[in-house]
């Protein structure tokens, strides 16, 4: 991943913590209100086993519940 800008974050009164980083061909992006919620855009013209990112992603974020969508 070549990362395009640095990592951003703001903090909100009304929706606590959010931030994100682009990168040239994937992305993140993390916020805590209304509900603890983040994001893992995953972007290649190389071959990979998505369920094996999508696992890999929710154990290295101790994430309660991880949702996919392969495209």
């Amino acid at each position: 991943m070549t990362r395009l800008l640095e990592p951003a974050r703001h903090r909100s009164d009304r929706f606590g913590w959010a931030g994100w980083v682009h990168a040239g061909t994937s992305g993140a992006h993390f916020s805590e209100q209304p509900i603890v919620f983040f994001s893992v855009d995953v972007c290649t013209g190389l071959a990979f086993d998505a369920r094996r990112a999508v696992d890999f992603t929710g154990e290295f974020s101790s994430a309660d519940e991880t949702v996919a969508k392969e495209f």
